[in-house]
């Protein structure tokens, strides 16, 4: 399942998925795990959706599915919390638990989500998609298998990254840092040349980012009226602030993981960078830029994850587990944590405008051509 590639371990399985699958690349993960988790308030958006859909049922087994599991720390959390449910974690590589770490109510398997899902077709409550996109041929066909493998009722849940980056506190654009444009930023440039890296090996990335910021209102499979989308802003680095001296702390906590995981990141995408034709020099100079970049704060960026949900018709009627709707603003009403830059949009044109306004000064990013 695994191969050694300039002193990292790839997954032998895909072509499109090109990051490691070893200890620094998990430490990694569990960062930005933690960090998206405080940002959502818990391990989930729509929580009132899902604690329905999974309430316990005389005669009927609850089941989670979690692909792209990676470290598998979200599935073993969501066992612990339905230990009544069944949960199944599927990646390209194995996770790295021990068998003792893992409850008795949660499994994990290797597979190619590419490669289809039709032996759990009409299976799951709940299917939870985190960060994979990069690693999927032909999005529209992946989204038909996996809406297929829920039950009617259950409620599938995307979430998954924007390689842009933004400037606070309206969430506009940032360019890249080019020769032409030394004032950009580096930590852009590298999310740039990470999306056109994935491109070129074959991942149908701009269908990701376009059907997730559309949101799953026009899927088949889907109940419209279950439908929502969502922006999740997260700082790279230690320069937020905030009236409140608790969120104060806490967005320079989240700040600081993201700032570790990008750093840690930009390891873990060499291989890959260099696999389409840049240089292992020229990457490293990225590398130190982006760092300085990251200590110097400058550069006040923030890092976006799109979000997409909804509910596989028919959707039960009042009385089993109903559509709950979202309370009020930014995030649920049962948030944990109440994080300020995370939007809930309710309705397609809602989604498609705050799209067309993230698209504002991307006209003007013009990249070198990659190396040949």
């Amino acid at each position: 399942f695994l191969q050694e590639i300039d002193g990292r371990t790839i997954n032998n399985l895909s072509d499109q998925y090109y990051l490691p699958s070893d200890d620094p690349e998990w430490t990694r993960l569990e960062k930005q795990h933690i960090a998206v988790v405080i940002g959502l308030g818990g391990l989930y958006p729509a929580k009132e959706e899902v604690r329905a859909i999974l309430q316990p049922q005389e005669g009927e087994t609850k089941r989670i599915l979690d692909l792209g599991c990676g470290t598998g720390t979200w599935a073993i959390e969501m066992a612990r919390e339905y230990p009544h449910a069944q949960v199944v974690g599927v990646d390209l590589a194995p996770v790295p638990m021990d068998r003792e770490a893992i409850p008795s109510n949660c499994q994990f398997e290797i597979d190619n989500i590419n490669l289809g899902l039709s032996h759990f077709r009409d299976h799951f409550d709940v299917i939870h998609i985190r960060f994979v996109g990069s690693g999927l041929q032909n999005f529209k066909e992946r989204t038909r298998e996996i809406h297929s493998c829920l039950k009617p009722g259950g409620i599938v849940i995307w979430i998954d990254a924007d390689f842009d980056l933004y400037s606070t506190e309206k969430f506009e654009y940032h360019l890249p840092a080019t020769d032409d444009n030394p004032g950009g930023s580096w930590t852009q440039r590298i999310g740039s040349e990470m999306r056109r890296a994935c491109l070129k090996l074959g991942s149908d990335f701009h269908a990701m980012e376009s059907g997730l910021d559309a949101g799953l209102w026009k899927d088949p499979l889907i109940d419209p009226e279950t439908c929502k989308t969502g922006s999740l802003y997260l700082p790279m680095g230690t320069w937020t602030s905030h009236e409140d001296p608790g969120m104060a702390q806490l967005l320079k906590y989240v700040g600081a993981l993201m700032r570790q995981n990008l750093v840690d990141g930009i390891k873990s995408m060499i291989p890959l960078l260099v696999k389409v034709g840049w240089s292992k020099d020229e990457v490293e100079t990225w590398r130190k830029k982006l760092i300085e970049e990251l200590k110097e704060l400058k550069i006040h960026t923030v890092t976006r994850f799109r979000l997409a949900w909804g509910r596989r018709a028919p959707v039960p009627k009042r009385g089993s587990a109903q559509q709950v709707p979202i309370a009020g603003g930014r995030s649920d009403s049962s948030s944990r944590v109440n994080y300020p830059w995370f939007y809930v949009y309710d309705t397609e044109q809602a989604s498609l405008e705050q799209a067309e306004a993230r698209k504002k000064g991307k006209a003007n990013c013009i990249l070198p051509p990659i190396p040949s």
